[in-house]
């Protein structure tokens, strides 16, 4: 489509918006890591000796931590569209979630983690027959249910990727409105989102072999890729280039 930025053009205007101001996005990304691993209860430690009380309060830490986690990703959405955009951005973006004057952040975090855990549950069950009848058997068919399950939550989420930008867009648009135009906006264009995502793959590898210093300037390159191409789209959409369906 005329005027729908690739992969490439994306990363140039990320790097063109970054330039200068790494020493602002760098502190806040590094905070969202931090406190999403907090959210999301780090690593419970549970053993596969647990009982079922320890199993259930392990379940229940992720499940809020992964609510709390998407509420934090509103926040950073918010940090790198302003970013995008030329407005003031800071700290505090990264909060925005947790005023909850506006309702809608949480209810789509509700429904994101309520979608991933339908689609994880066939294989967390699978291994649990598998843990407790020791049948190998099970083992496999847990593995391809989770391949499976990630496929379908994927497919999804990349229909669902725009509602955090599309809420900071439209403030007073219903929850329902917000979810309807962002599967309208990533109608045919989800493997775009996703040829984005898989693109900075090997720069990750890199990242990670630098011990890890590397991804502190990878995660924002990234990130504000995602915000340009949300604005590549909506800029389409507002010119008339794509078409309401």
């Amino acid at each position: 489509m005329n005027g729908l930025h690739s992969s490439a053009e994306l990363k140039a205007s990320a790097r063109a918006t970054l330039l200068g101001r790494y020493g602002q996005a760098v502190p806040v990304h590094l905070l969202f890591l931090i406190l999403g691993m907090i959210m999301s209860g780090g690593n419970l430690g549970i053993s596969g000796k647990a009982d079922t009380l320890q199993l259930t309060v392990s379940v229940g830490i992720l499940l809020v931590g992964t609510v709390l986690s998407n509420l934090l990703q509103y926040g950073l959405c918010q940090f790198y569209m302003n970013m995008c955009c030329g407005f003031v951005c800071g700290l505090g973006d990264l909060f925005k979630g947790f005023s909850f004057r506006d309702d809608r952040p949480v209810r789509i975090a509700l429904q994101l983690m309520m979608v991933k855990t339908a689609c994880e549950m066939p294989a967390l069950l699978l291994y649990a027959v598998y843990r407790f009848s020791g049948i190998m058997a099970f083992l496999p068919l847990a593995s391809l249910a989770l391949c499976v399950g990630l496929t379908a939550y994927l497919i999804y989420y990349l229909g669902m990727s725009q509602c955090f930008y599309l809420m900071l867009d439209f403030p007073d648009k219903s929850l329902e409105d917000i979810v309807k135009l962002s599967r309208w906006l990533m109608k045919g264009r989800r493997f775009r989102l996703f040829y984005l995502y898989m693109s900075f793959i090997p720069m990750f590898i890199l990242g990670m072999l630098s011990c890890g210093v590397g991804m502190c300037w990878l995660l924002p390159y990234r990130e504000t890729a995602l915000a340009h191409f949300h604005l590549n789209l909506t800029g389409l959409a507002a010119s008339g280039q794509i078409d309401y369906e």
